[in-house]
């Protein structure tokens, strides 16, 4: 694991621990990339309407089109953050996808709905490594898990704006305006991470110390590969279709769905990560690191059953409990295991780590999730009509125990 942190010249204040306006400037940043990026999840059954599309294109559209040169060019991003430019690439990445959500909204074909939609995906593998990096040299490991609970508890507000908010623009507005006022909403801030986010100092590197090979065969990394490449294709396939599971199955409108799915879900998200993060960095303070990782696992596994319930239920009120339970349980574990990330490699690997961490666990996720589970939902209605969405979700339900198994793994790794 990484010991130390390069030299930034100050900018952790003496006996914080790390420095809450960086931290706070990428939480906003990564609330931004949220509200960009599952504001189509609100969209969904509008723009299939208006563009007579089928589940299956719907969910290429809002997964694997996004997923292209996110999963192609999030490694080239790292290395160069790694270089000492993560500042300037994260404000780069906030620009770029903020330009793109908001060219979404003057699009009429699939083709150029399909083209924007890859440009979100080119920002955000920018913003995604860097900003990770960023978090993690303005904070000290004791500060760690905190730190990243901040900055993902702040950035899981873009799920009420994205979803609930989101939701309700498409209603009353229209999800072309929609996608236009939201996107735009990225520039301010991308100019005041260029301008005053100070790019950390990269300690010298010996030649060949910490390469690919090293950083492939890490097992702690590697165990967090495998959960967030399982964990993810599951959350953004449950995220995307969780407002049209909703319409679906209760009979809600698209602005009564996003409210209920993106208060539940980003509330409870942002509750979650932000009690999870201290909580973690106390068991580290007794336990160690193993405690930390510990305490990520018990949570994520206690939460999935309660998923179940929620998709099988026939009561909203009950469905959207569990759905408050099943986010606020696993949510955590979020501030441990993206703290976790840039721990347990060198300090110059740190991007590349959260790199290839997000290349598996959102280019996969985004790409392989919302498609598979609206492929399903596909096979399933000659079989369940309006109840095949709900037997998807099942699925995906079923499915969220697998990366629990990955995490107890990683868990063993520390002694007690």
């Amino acid at each position: 694991m990484s010991e130390h942190d390069p030299d930034i010249d100050g900018d952790i204040p003496s006996g914080r621990g790390w420095s809450p306006a960086v931290i706070m400037l990428l939480g906003v940043a990564g609330m931004l990339d949220f509200i960009d990026r599952f504001v189509f999840s609100s969209a969904n059954d509008a723009i299939k309407h208006d563009l007579h599309l089928s589940d299956t294109t719907v969910g290429l559209l809002g997964g694997t089109a996004f997923a292209l040169l996110y999963g192609l060019m999030i490694m080239p991003f790292a290395l160069i953050s790694d270089r000492g430019f993560a500042a300037r690439m994260a404000s780069f990445g906030i620009a770029m996808w903020s330009i793109a959500t908001a060219l979404m909204g003057r699009t009429h074909t699939i083709a150029t709905m399909a083209a924007a939609r890859v440009c979100v995906g080119l920002g955000q593998a920018a913003f995604s490594p860097s900003s990770s990096s960023l978090n993690a040299a303005y904070s000290t490991p004791e500060k760690r898990s905190t730190s990243f609970a901040i900055s993902y508890g702040v950035s899981y507000l873009g799920y009420v704006i994205g979803l609930a908010g989101g939701g309700y623009l498409v209603e009353h507005i229209g999800w072309r305006v929609t996608f236009m006022a939201l996107g735009l909403m990225g520039v301010p801030v991308a100019i005041l991470l260029h301008l005053f986010v100070r790019e950390p100092r990269m300690p010298p590197v010996e030649r060949g110390e910490g390469s690919w090979r090293a950083l492939l065969t890490n097992p702690p990394l590697r165990d967090l590969l495998l959960f967030g490449v399982t964990s993810q294709v599951v959350g953004y396939g449950v995220t995307l279709w969780g407002v049209s599971f909703y319409m679906r199955s209760f009979g809600l409108t698209s602005g009564q769905a996003g409210t209920w799915f993106g208060l539940g879900i980003g509330i409870a998200s942002v509750a979650g990560t932000f009690i999870g993060g201290p909580i973690a960095d106390r068991m580290a303070g007794r336990f160690g690191f193993g405690g930390t990782m510990r305490f990520a696992f018990w949570t994520y596994l206690i939460s999935q059953p309660f998923q179940i319930v929620q998709v099988l239920t026939h009561s909203l009120s009950l469905s959207l409990t569990m759905l408050v339970v099943t986010t606020v349980l696993s949510s955590l574990s979020t501030g441990p295991i993206y703290g976790a990330i840039p721990t347990v490699v060198p300090v110059h690997r740190r991007a590349a780590a959260v790199g290839l961490y997000a290349l598996l666990a959102n280019a996969v996720g985004i790409g392989l999730g919302p498609p598979l589970f609206g492929w399903i939902s596909d096979m399933l209605t000659p079989h369940f009509g309006a109840n095949a969405l709900r037997m998807s979700m099942l699925v995906a339900a079923i499915l969220s125990f697998w990366p629990a198994l990955h995490l107890f793994q990683l868990q063993r790794r520390f002694p007690k």
